[in-house]
This record gives C-alpha cells, structure tokens and sequence, in this order.
C-alpha cells in the first residue's frame, strides 16, 4: 500500500503497547504503520525480581494477550492464577458474613491471574518489536499536538516531529496529550493514598484473592507466584504517609491487625511504595485525529482491581474500529470513526467508575450501616444467580466473548 497510514500512540504502559501490537499483529497489521512515543526506556522484567506493581488480570485480557502471542510467555515466566476470591468486614475473616467467590461455581479453572507490569511491558514490547509495521520510539516527550486537516503532527521536547493520521492517548492519568487536545475530565480525588507492598507470611494465601473492608478503607491481598501477597491497602492519605515513614516491624505488626490473621503471621515486607487515588472521567474520549485511552480516560478506585482491565478493553475497542475504519476504506482519524469508540467504551467505564465509587463510600459509612452492609454481604452470599453474574463481570466473559466473536472473524479472513 503507498503511504498507508500512521498510527501514533502516546504512552508506552500495558493499554499502549497492547493497543499497538493489537493492531501491529491484527487483520489489518499490512494496511498500517505503528508507532508508539514514550519519554522512558521500557522496564525489563527479571525472574530474581518481583516487580512491586501488578494487576489483577480477567479472562477478558487473558484473551487479549492470546491475541497478540503473548500470553503463554506471561503465563509461564511468572503469572498467578487467584482461584478464590472472599470479601468481609469486621475482625473475622472466616466468619458467616464473609462473602465466598470460587471460580469452581461458574466452571472457570480460574478467576483471573496476578501479573507484574514490567512482565507485560516486556512481553508486549518484544511483540512490538517483531512487527515489521511497528516501531517505539523512546526519548520521545510530547511537547506540541497540532490537528490539521488530513493529519496530527506531534512536536517533541528537545527537537523532533512525528506526522500521523491518528494519536492515541495512553499515557497515564496526567495524560499530556489529554491536556493539549482540550479535553476537559470531571472527577474528584478521594483523600485516600494507597500503600503497595509484597509480604510474606506463615500460611499459604490459598490461591485466594482476600479483601476486607476497613473504616479508612479496603485492604487486599493479592496472590503472587512466589508464596508471597501483593497488598493494596487504601488509607486516608495521614494514615498512609504515617505508616510509609513507619519502622518495618512496627508496619507489619499494623498490617497483621488489619489482615486479622487471613494468611497467618506476616513474616516480611518488601519495599513500600504509595500513590494518591482518584476518580476521573473524561468528557470527551475523542476529538478530530485524537482519541484517549486506560487512564488517560478514566482513573477508578483500586478496591475491586478492574482499572487495568478496563484499560485493555478500550485498547481491544479502538483496535476494532481503527482495522474497521481500515477495511471500509475510511479515514481513521475522522471524528465520525474516533466516536464509535467512545460509544462503545463511554458508558461501560462510566459505569464502572460510578460503582467503586458507591462502594468505597457504603463502607467508608459509619459504623451505624455495619448491619446494613451484613445483610448485604449475606444476601449476595445466599443469592447463587447474583453471586454468578459478579463473578462473571469481574472476569470480563460478556466482553470476552464480543472480542472472541471479533477475533474469530478476522481467523476467518487471514
């Protein structure tokens, strides 16, 4: 093809490099070049090292990842299946309140997987790299976005220019692109900061993703390959920079309180490291050759782990309409093609982003709801058809099952 069109995105994390190889590797990976921007090399990932940031990954970017030809490399360097999933309130993580998730339930051998994100920024970086039509630029910060007619040229910081036909916006939260294309975000931050850390602990974690809901906030404990748990504790933001500043021993001795002995005696604790929680949702996802995508559309809560998943299923979405736009013939840069995609993602994040919401404010209720928010763990409990439909949107099946459906059609027209 003479002069096919270029592809940009913004931000080299997981949702940018997933879109880019998405489309470096799709039906339409001949029709396009690729090229992704980013001011950082890309994170090596090492097996002597655990990274100390993960995600809990669904069916829905297991799939995603299979796409591209990544996700047996993930899965067999260092990916945790969590089996189990149980969520309480109150001192007993075992008692008749606690609300049980086992994937057994649905027929699933899993409810997701706990992955290291320099792990999948390596894995889908070598996937890049393999793309003939697909290259990473690194040294590359966004400086200028200029929209002209028929292209989006990207000035950059120190000298340089990228000419392309469309920019996709992956690079984060405070998303430059997000702010030199004008568009605006609503959202409010929650006085909340959540501390992460790996800890090691005399019982075994059970393959069980533990959650419990705490006054100042929840507390997690994710699964990880190595026998250890990743914990995600969100705390009020004095809290938190009180206990980052606090002694090793005195940190553990206030995490098994707030564990309340679900995998037993915590024994070590990695490094700590902390960040600020927000809620934010972009009004707009797109505007004439631009569009945003991950957290650069939305930042939610942390406390049911979607966030990334989330992510990735804006980056399977705007690969769908861009190789669309491609076989119709289309500009892929036109407004008209860059809102299909933000009408299929819009709605869904906007409802999810609602629901943590709502939730992280139930349990931050005093203590007067405790009974209310009993019986709400109970009935979900007790209600096998509620208990089922949670499951599987935490796993992402109705959203895998659209981009099998996808995936299958472009099998079919390899």
């Amino acid at each position: 093809m003479a002069n096919p069109p270029t592809v940009l995105v913004a931000g080299a994390g997981v949702v940018g490099l997933a879109t880019a190889a998405l489309l470096a590797t799709g039906r339409c990976a001949d029709r396009a070049r690729v090229l992704v921007l980013d001011a950082r090399p890309l994170p090596r990932w090492r097996p002597d090292e655990t990274d100390s940031r993960v995600y809990a990954l669904s069916r829905a970017s297991q799939e995603l990842l299979e796409q591209v030809g990544v996700w047996h490399r993930v899965a067999g360097a260092r990916a945790a299946p969590y089996r189990r999933m149980r969520v309480w309130e109150g001192a007993d993580a075992f008692g008749p309140q606690a609300l049980d998730f086992d994937s057994a339930e649905i027929g699933e051998p899993d409810l997701g997987h706990i992955v290291e994100d320099s792990l999948l920024r390596t894995a889908l970086g070598d996937a890049l790299a393999a793309a003939p039509q697909a290259q990473l630029q690194i040294g590359a910060e966004i400086e200028s976005v200029a929209v002209r007619e028929r292209q989006v040229v990207v000035e950059l910081k120190g000298g340089g220019r990228v000419h392309g036909t469309v920019l996709l916006a992956a690079d984060g939260s405070d998303s430059a692109v997000r702010r030199l294309a004008d568009l605006p975000v609503m959202g409010h931050r929650y006085a909340q900061t959540a501390i992460v850390a790996h800890v090691s602990s005399a019982g075994s974690h059970q393959d069980t993703a533990w959650q419990r809901f705490l006054p100042g906030g929840p507390l997690a404990l994710l699964p990880l390959a190595d026998g250890r748990s990743s914990i995600v504790w969100s705390l009020p933001t004095a809290e938190a920079e009180r206990l980052l500043c606090a002694g090793d021993a005195e940190f553990i001795a206030e995490l098994a309180a707030a564990t309340s002995g679900a995998i037993g005696e915590l024994t070590a604790c990695s490094k700590r490291v902390a960040f600020p929680l927000q809620a934010m949702h972009a009004l707009r996802y797109a505007t004439q050759r631009v569009a945003l995508l991950g957290d650069a559309a939305h930042t939610v809560h942390p406390l049911a782990g979607q966030g990334m998943n989330l992510g990735l299923l804006d980056a399977a979405a705007v690969a769908t309409v861009i190789e669309d736009a491609l076989l119709a013939g289309e500009d892929v840069g036109d407004l008209k093609v860059l809102r299909r995609y933000e009408r299929q993602r819009k709605g869904d994040n906007l409802a999810m982003l609602a629901a943590f919401d709502a939730l992280n404010r139930l349990f931050a209720l005093p203590g007067w709801a405790l009974p209310l928010r009993a019986l709400g763990l109970r009935a979900v409990e007790a209600a096998d058809p509620v208990k089922r439909l949670l499951m599987e949107k935490a796993l992402g099946l109705a959203a895998g099952r659209k981009h099998r459906r996808r995936w299958s059609r472009a099998e079919s027209q390899a």
